[in-house]
């Protein structure tokens, strides 16, 4: 630990010079919980990834059925589909040449809660038609998971209706107060620009840089498609993750929002009557049938085991390298001889221990003493800013027995010589 705050407490208690300069000339000791440099494996650990979607709480601003205007009971709402028949053997009914068939959240065979996105089933959640309103061209999507997550890639299939035209993948790293752009989608270029101010399908140049494509705006096909999202794949920091404190920060997330603006259509909805016609706008809502979400806890480096097993279900990382923390954020207690850095390929950053001399087990790091160069780590080099806290009273206590041991022996040397003259 720190010689300086050691020279300075043997100076103010007033013990004799001996005892003083027996203090600064105790020699190291190295702690018995410290361990030797890590090998190539023990360097930059990490958890697996799974999907974070299945233990998430999601909800959705609108759903189909489940609108209860003024304290009512759900009313049935009639949708009608772009093309096919029906989802399932005797569901549904043909009006006018399209198939339909009616959302009733009391019905289990026709409730299309948002829970069914993430359930790993075949059934799927879908948004009020616009023959209810076309103020659910807006409707909002949202996922809690619970808890600070690294973020891989997205992936949504879409159920009995087209992608979205106009939307925005969202992240919030805290807890849901404030959101921030993943990704836009948009039907055009014209859009990309008008709507977001980006440019279209622009090449990424930076680990953090948000993209406005038009790939998954598309019509076409008009069920069961797909948008898949890599938040790291393609940036520079990709294939040097650890390094990237940039790409890192980017792929954080506790919430993750789907924000949707506007439906896809056959454009028949741009003829005024047809805007008023419910034949044409019963056709148009949003449907989702799964959203896998690709994350990992984070944990700086320090652990490659995340799991469950506690009381709150938080997912917890068993750190390593002498870290501690839900995220393995900080030196553990007695281990900041040199200041927490997460973890790379190339460095473990592995916290080191102070070198108290036994007789502190806490101590915190001081930058101003590392530049110093006064603190003694434990090979014995002046390396790292760790200061010692709350040195036990055992040390002058020891040193008082090592001087008595010494008058001792003296007095009797004294004693024999006399004796012997």
């Amino acid at each position: 630990a720190s010689a300086a705050s050691a020279r300075g407490w043997a100076s103010r208690s007033g013990l004799p010079l001996l005892l003083r300069l027996l203090l600064l000339l105790l020699p190291p000791a190295v702690c018995p919980a410290a361990r030797g440099p890590p090998t190539p494996a023990q360097l930059s650990l990490h958890p697996p990834y799974f999907n974070l979607a299945e233990a998430a709480r999601i909800w959705a601003t609108a759903t189909c059925g489940e609108r209860e205007p003024d304290g009512a009971r759900p009313r049935p709402e009639l949708y009608c589909k772009l093309v096919g028949g029906p989802t399932a053997p005797g569901s549904g009914q043909t009006i006018q040449g399209q198939f339909c068939d009616y959302c009733n959240s009391e019905d289990p065979r026709k409730a299309h809660p948002v829970t069914n996105a993430i359930d790993g089933s075949e059934r799927w959640w879908q948004s009020p038609p616009l023959s209810s309103g076309t103020q659910y061209n807006q409707v909002n999507v949202t996922l809690d998971l619970g808890q600070l997550f690294h973020v891989a890639y997205v992936l949504i299939k879409f159920a009995n209706s087209p992608r979205p035209d106009l939307w925005v993948l969202e992240r919030s790293v805290d807890f849901g107060s404030t959101y921030s752009p993943w990704q836009y989608f948009a039907h055009s270029k014209v859009d990309c620009l008008e709507q977001f101010g980006r440019k279209a399908n622009m090449a990424i140049t930076r680990d953090d840089d948000v993209l406005c494509t038009t790939e998954y705006s598309r019509i076409v096909p008009l069920e069961n498609g797909e948008v898949v999202v890599s938040l790291i794949n393609g940036r520079p920091g990709a294939k040097n993750f650890t390094f990237s404190h940039t790409l890192r920060e980017f792929t954080k997330a506790t919430n993750i929002r789907l924000r949707f603006l506007r439906t896809n259509t056959l454009l028949g909805h741009l003829i005024s009557k047809a805007q008023r016609d419910p034949t044409v706008t019963r056709r148009y809502y949003y449907s989702i049938k799964d959203i896998s979400i690709g994350g990992r806890c984070v944990c700086n480096g320090h652990a490659d085991v995340c799991n469950a097993n506690n009381p709150e279900k938080l997912f917890r990382c068993e750190c390593q390298h002498h870290t501690c923390g839900e995220t393995c954020d900080r030196c553990c207690a007695g281990y900041n001889q040199r200041r927490w850095r997460p973890a790379t390929w190339e460095e473990s950053s592995a916290c080191e221990a102070c070198n108290c001399h036994g007789h502190a087990i806490d101590c915190y790091y001081d930058p101003d003493v590392e530049r110093q160069q006064a603190s003694l780590n434990i090979q014995g080099i002046y390396a790292g800013g760790g200061v010692c806290i709350n040195c036990q009273v055992r040390v002058l206590f020891s040193f008082l027995k090592i001087l008595f041991s010494i008058i001792v022996d003296l007095q009797y040397s004294v004693n024999f010589y006399c004796a012997i003259k």
